[in-house]
């Protein structure tokens, strides 16, 4: 009697199971490989706190003086509850390159000439017991590759007079941040790492925040001179600065925070005009000087902000 044969697999099917076991091993491979680069990724995440007249904190503090609401006109009280929006436009000088050279401590040139101007819409607001405040908001629309968003409010109140002129005060405050690729620009990043056109090696644009929070107060007055207003202010400000990096560089992820912190202070002086019905336009200089120490200079000197700032207000 013949015994039973076993059964064997048929070519076709060692193939399939061949080819099976190459899949498997294709997907295997292309999973540690994607895997590699996030396992070998250079992270950096250094805290660093800035001497106050670093080139890094001294472009801080310049950016942050353009954003302090000033009062644009003499202080004056208003009758509770009255309203007048403005439409506020300040100059915003485009710096050289060798105030643009803030990165590293003062050696690499940054991209922050974007916009010429710094606009923003104000509502002022009468109060009771001869205060006013005033409430401004920028909001995050994008614009030269820069976001703002930026609250800032004012109290002000007169607290001297007699016949033209008058004294007051004035408190003022900001929260809020700037974000763009300015440690990496699109243009550096569009040249290949490296190259004489993108030296620190930007891999793709930077998505960088700056923090431009403050407090303040001031002292204001004002006189009448025919039919002008002329103003003068003189003003001391805490600021509390963060530069939070994230960009992508020579094949590390740079997160670096930089922190600076400390006082201003600054002055205005300008005059106002009523132009008709309850229009009235205000122009105003603004100086505040900022010390800044360049390598490879041992001294700092005053670089300072000098802007040309108008308000057009009509009362509601």
């Amino acid at each position: 009697m013949t015994g039973a044969r076993r059964p064997t697999a048929s070519p076709a099917r060692g193939r399939e199971l061949a080819r099976r076991g190459l899949v498997a091993a294709l997907a295997a491979l292309l999973a540690m490989t994607a895997a590699a680069p996030a396992a070998s990724q250079t992270v950096i995440d250094e805290v660093e706190e800035l001497d106050w007249d670093r080139p890094e904190a001294w472009a801080m503090k310049y950016y942050n003086s353009v954003s302090l609401l000033t009062g644009l006109g003499p202080p004056r009280a208003r009758e509770p509850w009255t309203f007048e929006l403005g439409l506020e436009l300040d100059s915003l000088p485009q710096l050289s390159e060798e105030q643009r050279r803030v990165g590293f401590g003062g050696t690499k040139v940054e991209d922050i000439n974007r916009v010429p101007l710094f606009v923003r819409p104000r509502l002022t607001m009468g109060l009771p017991a001869r205060w006013s405040l005033d409430l401004s908001y920028v909001p995050p629309v994008e614009v030269e590759g820069v976001r703002s968003q930026l609250l800032a409010l004012a109290l002000e109140r007169p607290v001297l007079g007699s016949g033209g002129w008058v004294l007051g005060i004035r408190v003022f405050g900001q929260t809020g941040r700037v974000e763009g690729d300015f440690t990496c620009s699109e243009a550096d990043a569009s040249y290949p790492p490296g190259s004489p056109d993108n030296l620190y090696g930007c891999e793709a644009p930077s998505n960088d925040s700056l923090s431009l929070d403050h407090l303040g107060v001031a002292l204001t007055g004002g006189v009448e001179v025919g039919a002008t207003d002329v103003h003068a202010g003189l003003a001391a400000t805490y600021m509390d600065m963060e530069f939070q990096v994230d960009a992508r560089t020579a094949g590390a992820t740079d997160r670096s925070l930089l922190l600076a912190d400390g006082w201003t202070w600054s002055a205005t002086a300008g005059a106002s005009w009523a132009l008709g019905g309850r229009t009235a336009l205000g122009v105003e200089l603004f100086y505040s000087p900022l010390s800044v120490r360049r390598p490879p200079a041992a001294e700092a000197v005053n670089d300072p902000l000098v802007n040309l700032r108008t308000l057009l207000r009509i009362g509601l």
